[in-house]
């Protein structure tokens, strides 16, 4: 259901009225679900294994964005902005994000976006930013992507700039987005209480802008729970590390305090949580095989049946940390809760609607289409009159063989499978 408040300003009523906020989620709260086939898995010994159901937290696109964006737009909405202007990778999930909200609000968007290894995802990604009206602008590296943002937001002061993620960047920047995750923290306080899950000894979580997890910690500590966070990088260290954590952590914990003068003086360490590297891969976005084998193996036991599945590029590499965990004997006995923050509504009709038109898109863009083929109906020349039928056509996941059953002769299929199979570069790590 829609909420008419956030627990945030339930728990704490002095805040209404003093931090912006807006109703935008449409399932909460978002369920919590055991993992028993998952647990039979590990065999663990008296430990159970839950999932919190970000990925539906949305009747459109679920996931963790839109929580921040709850605080975060509705900061754009008090100041009057005409739209938004935001940066990150040419198949950033933030952009996304920022593109369907800003549609529902009747905002301009407009996106800088840089290289990050090329997917289908990431071709799913533009087709869907351009269907959403954004308008997009080519920065090619990450630094350059920035600058060329931070100069466009200076001449357009009418637009809100998000940083990525909707989380602070070395301490500077909003911590509305931090704060939606510290209320996440109390909606699963409330379940706690409710029975629906024993308190987590561990949660395990993405961490790119650490946003996110900044915010369960401070939830955390706040609430004065034994659990503990491990976020889990999945960006390069300078920005994806221990100390960015608790600084984002306490920047949001120093604004309640600012707005409430009574709210509990408390502050986040590097001990008050368990910083988790090594399954990044080489880069950002790269796949590595504990991250695929991660994403199979969850859709596999437990996805596939409740409606959910991972990506490689955050979640999965959150979930390989977590498997490792289990599967340590000191662990056997833990209780573990993963907390998803990927979308798994279907987007798939979205993508039908495009066409697949590309040449809709900036022409900087077209370079990330032409002659790069992901498709098994690209591949195999599938006629429109069965690949308009088929599961596999336009669907996120372009290993068609783990969808559906191709129709088409056993040549072709195998054609497909040979070369689709090729482009899926792992790094063993």
């Amino acid at each position: 259901m829609q909420r008419t408040e956030p627990l945030l300003f339930t728990i704490y009523p002095n805040l209404k009225g003093r931090i912006p906020w807006i109703p935008l989620l449409t399932n909460i709260p978002t369920p919590i679900e055991r993992l028993t086939d998952l647990e039979r898995m590990f065999n663990l010994k008296g430990g159970q294994i839950y999932i919190k159901r970000d990925d539906k937290s949305h009747d459109v696109y679920g996931g963790n964005k839109l929580r921040k964006f709850e605080f975060i737009f509705g900061d754009v909405i008090k100041k009057k902005k005409k739209g938004v202007v935001s940066y990150g990778g040419i198949g950033t999930n933030h952009g996304l994000a920022c593109a369907i909200v800003c549609k529902k609000l009747n905002l301009r968007c407009n996106l800088f976006l840089y290289n990050q290894p090329l997917t289908w995802m990431v071709q799913r990604s533009l087709l869907l930013f351009d269907y959403l009206g954004a308008k997009l602008h080519y920065g090619k590296t990450d630094v350059n992507t920035f600058i060329k943002t931070w100069f466009f937001q200076i001449f357009h002061p009418k637009y809100y700039f998000i940083l990525p993620g909707g989380s602070p960047l070395f301490g500077r920047g909003t911590s509305l987005g931090t704060i939606g995750f510290i209320d996440a923290l109390l909606e699963l306080n409330e379940q706690i209480v409710k029975g629906i899950i024993p308190e987590p000894d561990a949660i395990f979580i993405a961490g790119g802008t650490t946003g996110t997890a900044a915010g369960l910690i401070a939830g955390c500590k706040l609430l004065g729970l034994k659990s503990i966070v491990y976020p889990v990088a999945v960006y390069k260290d300078f920005l994806a590390n221990s100390f960015n954590t608790a600084r984002n952590a306490n920047k949001a914990l120093k604004f309640l305090r600012k707005m409430d003068h009574n709210f509990i003086k408390i502050k986040v360490t590097e001990n008050d949580f368990y910083f988790i590297k090594g399954y990044l891969g080489s880069g950002y976005a790269v796949n590595t095989v504990k991250s695929q084998n991660a994403v199979d193996t969850v859709y596999r036991l437990e996805g596939q049946k409740r409606g959910f599945h991972l990506e490689t590029t955050y979640t999965g590499k959150a979930m390989a940390a977590m498997f490792d965990f289990l599967g340590k004997k000191e662990n056997k006995s833990k209780i573990v809760l993963f907390w998803n923050t990927y979308n798994s509504n279907d987007l798939d009709h979205y993508v039908k609607s495009t066409e697949f038109n590309y040449q809709k898109l900036p022409n900087k863009f077209h370079k990330f289409f032409n002659n790069i083929i992901f498709q098994c109906w690209q591949i195999t020349e599938c006629p429109t009159e069965i690949r308009e039928k088929c599961r596999a056509y336009l669907n996120q996941e372009y290993r068609f063989w783990k969808i559906t059953k191709c129709s088409l002769d056993k040549t072709k299929s195998e054609k497909a499978l040979e070369v689709l199979s090729k482009l899926i570069k792992l790094e063993d790590t």
